[in-house]
């Protein structure tokens, strides 16, 4: 690393020390500028050229306070990644605990928090933010298809809302004396919990909207389904 940047380290502790006591957001953001200037000073020549993982790993470690600034980042993201979690198990009515980071998400996203600072004007907060939605997608995803997958009847019904009688009309299997339900179709076709898990990732990826839950799995379903024939 090259250029002394004793300035700009002091300017992120004390964005930091005054984050740490306010828990005000502005706060945060002024942290995440100043760091994004160490990192500029620390990297001398290279400042305008996009770090890789490997180069971000090495500013963290060789910066004791982007350190900082980016496990506290990463809490706050945690934080708000949870409580959206937490509302969406509340909203469908899953019994279950919902999902947390675990220590693997929580490196890279550490990783990514040092790579959003170098450079900060071309990267900074709009190319982190989507990248940290994509961080546990997957993971969160299959977690939930397979929530879904042991739910009872009420529990579709519950989740597809207004949907739920055109999606178990048109899918759920059929003989001439009864309609089976939704349940059933994903409980036992392993192409539509595959589908599921993939919609799934693809709305926790692009930042969750719960009003279009219904929507995602809806379609899931009517990927491998066609509609329902009498046996």
């Amino acid at each position: 690393m090259s250029g002394d940047n004793a300035v700009e380290l002091a300017v992120l502790r004390t964005a930091l020390a005054r984050f740490e006591q306010t828990g005000a957001s502005d706060a945060l953001d002024a942290a995440f500028v100043a760091a994004g200037a160490a990192v500029a000073r620390a990297r001398g020549d290279r400042s305008d050229l996009p770090a890789d993982a490997t180069e971000a790993r090495k500013l963290l470690a060789g910066l004791p306070a982007l350190t900082q600034f980016a496990a506290v980042a990463v809490e706050e993201a945690a934080r708000a990644a949870e409580g959206a979690g937490e509302r969406l198990w509340r909203d469908l009515g899953l019994r279950s605990s919902p999902p947390r980071w675990d220590a693997d998400e929580r490196s890279g996203a550490r990783v990514l928090v040092a790579c959003a600072c170098a450079p900060f004007e071309r990267r900074g907060p709009a190319w982190l933010v989507p990248r940290l939605l994509r961080l546990a997608a997957p993971r969160w995803a299959s977690l939930l298809a397979e929530e879904l997958r042991r739910s009872d009847e009420s529990r579709w019904e519950h989740a597809l809302g207004g949907r739920y009688a055109s999606v178990r009309r048109r899918y759920a299997p059929r003989t001439k004396r009864a309609t089976g339900g939704v349940a059933e179709v994903v409980a036992g076709d392993e192409r539509t919990l595959e589908a599921l898990r993939r919609r799934l990732a693809r709305w926790l990826a692009a930042g969750p909207e719960p009003e279009t839950i219904a929507e995602e799995l809806e379609a899931a379903i009517a990927t491998t389904r066609t509609p329902a024939r009498l046996a």
